[in-house]
């Protein structure tokens, strides 16, 4: 009699005896009613009826059946022990008594039901597909996708199974098997789990456009994804198209008006188009729902920076960094609002903090090598970066630092040795490349500074500053023709580039081509920094030319305009023809 009140109330609203509840049925308010009064007088009403003969097995599967629809997996799993006490071999029992342990995390456990199951009955696909999903989430991938394999050997159109094997594939970085097996779902079924993974895959690979098709035809079939929803959000933010981003994101926000990642993502873009009062309710928002959340505290303390209110910044995060056992971060993120705005000694006060608990702190240990630099106290600085290259040798921004550190010093060696570590680690950096090339000029290695020039100017034709110093190499390497006509192909591009003209005119200059060369330095405007250089460079070819009172007057005009021409003259080679003269005398005393 309680056996069969149980099963019709089950049967009822669709819950077999027999079925293995791998999706767990819903179970409506009346019939939960109904089997907690059963349930209440279970031991009366088998008292009352002592002389008709009861199954107590199947009493006890059918009331964990019960508990476990209800999401109740403890009672469940008693009343699963109390039957497996009664019929050990119940693959049915084994099974669902494997699915409580899974939803208990018990993970272990439940896995020794299943074998436990399938030592009987071999070919049980519902227990291969728990195993399956069991090992996945313990990451024994191989060993998953076997478990897989075996469910479809039994049914080959189960797309649970197909659906695990896909992610199983993907996990294991077979995207190409992956995703045949998920369309072989999608091509004939609306399966909202595998147009998802199928859109993340694509995304993923950079082809949003194809993520964008999967991702609309989950919403046609389920408008309220939340996780679709967001993906299209996030590919049409990337690609600046803000309203539609916005429509999808404030959708998610009407299906759960709490959902953290959605509010962040608001806030970034209302923030990024300078509606911060939005923005700034965006991430009050995602502290109170979760007060600690790291992500909407940076956030905030980068809007209040951002309106200016940094004093309220610094208080949000040593209010913060009080409530946590390990402020650090917080700390940093103090003495780095400081130091960006210009409060140079209140921001070391804070990494000599951090440094006092932590003497390896990378980051304060950089910033203080930054606030040195400032200082023009670089052997300070040096000192701070060698602290940090002595326990993470690879550390870029501290190689970094050590190289311009090192050039500020005059230590060109050094700052050599540092760029080939970074370009050992970014070998196609161009400005690495560029940094190189320029300290290998300095210390006179100029064919191998042309050679990287070179090679720069192959990866981007249109770099005018390029150009120029590759000129520029020629030109001290006196290959003065290969000079001009690298100078003339930059000034294809920039016509008016006062530097390329000027150093155009040195080399016909070095090529005794004065008339070419005066043309060049005319072309250089008098309201440009080099028009007094090239003024000078006039003097001194009308004085080659023999024509001294000219070039006297143009230097004339030079030095009263600007007195370093004066000590530029006194010390010029050609000038020394007429150096004792009473005019020259005058002009450079």
């Amino acid at each position: 009699m309680v056996n069969g009140l149980i099963s019709s109330i089950l049967e009822e609203n669709g819950l077999s005896l027999k079925s293995l509840f791998q999706k767990l049925p819903p179970i409506d308010v009346e019939t939960k009613s109904k089997i907690e009064k059963l349930l209440e007088s279970r031991e009366r009403i088998k008292n009352q009826i002592n002389d008709i003969p009861t199954d107590d097995f199947t009493d006890d599967l059918n009331l964990a059946n019960y508990f476990l629809a209800c999401k109740k997996f403890t009672e469940s799993l008693k009343y699963y022990e109390s039957a497996l006490v009664k019929n050990p071999q119940s693959y049915s029992a084994l099974c669902n008594k494997g699915l409580c342990l899974y939803n208990l995390s018990q993970l272990d456990d439940a896995i020794e039901c299943y074998d436990e199951a399938l030592k009987t009955y071999h070919n049980i696909p519902e227990a291969f597909l728990m195993k399956g999903k069991i090992l996945l989430s313990k990451q024994n991938i191989p060993e998953a996708i076997n478990q897989f394999y075996h469910v479809l050997d039994l049914e080959p159109e189960n797309i649970e199974a197909k659906f695990y094997l896909g992610k199983s594939l993907v996990e294991s970085n077979r995207t190409e098997n992956a995703v045949k097996i998920l369309e072989s779902i999608v091509s004939n079924n609306d399966h909202l789990e595998s147009l998802l993974l199928l859109g993340q895959i694509a995304i993923k690979n950079s082809n949003s456009h194809k993520g964008l098709s999967y991702l609309n035809k989950l919403l046609e079939v389920s408008p309220n994804n939340i996780d679709a929803h967001l993906l299209v959000g996030k590919i049409n933010m990337n690609a600046k198209i803000i309203n539609e981003a916005l429509a999808h994101f404030e959708k998610v926000l009407e299906i759960s008006p709490n959902n953290i990642e959605t509010h962040l993502l608001l806030g970034q873009i209302k923030m990024d188009v300078n509606n911060t009062d939005e923005a700034l309710a965006h991430f009050e928002k995602v502290l109170e729902i979760s007060p600690n959340h790291m992500d909407g505290l940076n956030s905030k303390i980068i809007l209040l920076e951002k309106l200016g209110k940094v004093d309220e910044a610094i208080e949000y995060c040593e209010r913060f960094a009080a409530s946590l056992p390990d402020p650090t971060e917080q700390l940093l993120k103090k003495g780095i609002l400081l130091f960006n705005n210009n409060r140079i000694s209140e921001a070391l006060v804070c990494f000599n903090d951090i440094l006092g608990k932590s003497n390896n702190n990378n980051v304060a240990l950089l910033y203080k090598a930054k606030i040195f630099t400032l200082k023009q106290e670089f052997q300070e600085a040096l000192s701070c970066i060698d602290l940090i290259l002595k326990y993470d040798q690879s550390n870029l921004d501290a190689i970094e630092c050590a190289s311009e550190l090192s050039l500020k010093v005059g230590d060109y060696e050094n700052a050599l040795l540092y760029y080939d570590q970074i370009l050992s680690k970014l070998p196609h950096s161009k400005s690495f490349l560029e940094k190189k090339s320029r300290v290998l000029s300095i210390l006179g290695r100029h064919e191998e500074s042309g050679q990287i020039y070179s090679e720069l100017f192959n990866l981007d034709k249109t770099n005018i500053s390029i150009l120029c110093e590759l000129g520029k190499i020629h030109l001290i390497l006196h290959n003065y023709e290969k000079a001009i006509e690298i100078f003339d192909n930059a000034l294809k591009k920039n016509p008016f580039n006062s530097n390329l003209l000027y150093k155009k005119s040195l080399a016909f200059f070095s090529l005794q081509k004065y008339d070419a060369s005066i043309l060049c330095l005319e072309k250089i405007s008098e309201s440009d920094s080099l028009y007094d250089y090239a003024q000078y460079q006039k003097s001194k070819i009308q004085m080659i030319r023999g024509n001294t009172k000219q070039s006297m007057e143009i230097l004339s005009k030079l030095i009263k305009s600007n007195n370093v021409f004066k000590y530029m003259a006194a010390n010029e080679i050609l000038f020394e023809s007429i150096a004792d003269t009473y005019m020259f005398k005058e002009l450079t005393k």
